[in-house]
């Protein structure tokens, strides 16, 4: 007697399929080089026979496990506590009075944990929090090389159209100038 969630099954036979899987890569000699090896899902095949008066009934549970693809838990001389119903399949040949014989695969899995915590009723949509607006990017900054005869008032001109602005170019760089009229040719002066 084994269950598959709270569905009594009499179960035959159990077998438990384990299997790894290993990368390999030619060398120039001798045998491949293996470099990773993982273990795949175990798979327990079962089979038994499925009797009793409400024997459709239990069909009818197990084949809606299966199909709605939900986890199950079986507890026989195996057990397995998070697995799928991937394989179920009966027999009718009158040989089982009030039932049918019946072979099922399991196999393990494992499923990602969500982000997402259970909520105040909130939607997983609701929960999801915006990602910050990027930062308003100033425009790259102008600069302006000084070349010989220039003035902070004919920069100012030139970029403004008025040299009476030349006091927001010399504020800007007041790490670079200390008189605004005192400016060195080859000095790259940022225009705001």
């Amino acid at each position: 007697m084994a269950l598959i969630n709270d569905i009594y099954v009499f179960v035959n036979s159990e077998d438990v399929s384990r299997e790894v899987t290993a990368s390999s890569h030619p060398v120039e000699e001798g045998i491949d080089l293996t470099d990773h090896v993982r273990r795949s899902p175990l798979i327990l095949s079962l089979t038994g026979e499925l009797v009793g008066d409400g024997y459709e009934d239990d069909i009818a549970q197990l084949e809606q496990l299966q199909a709605g693809g939900e986890l199950v838990e079986y507890t026989g001389v195996n057990v397995l506590s998070s697995a799928l119903l991937t394989r179920f399949t009966t027999t009718h040949d009158g040989t089982i009075r009030g039932g049918c014989q019946f072979t099922a695969e399991l196999k393990e899995i494992r499923i990602a944990s969500s982000p997402f915590t259970a909520g105040s009723g909130n939607s997983a949509a609701q929960q999801i929090e915006e990602a910050p607006a990027p930062a308003a990017q100033e425009p790259p900054a102008k600069t302006h090389t000084v070349k010989s005869g220039d003035t902070l008032s004919g920069i100012a001109k030139s970029y403004y159209g008025n040299g009476a602005a030349y006091p927001q170019i010399f504020n800007a760089n007041r790490d670079k100038l200390s008189d605004p009229n005192k400016i060195r040719v080859g000095q790259v002066l940022v225009i705001p």
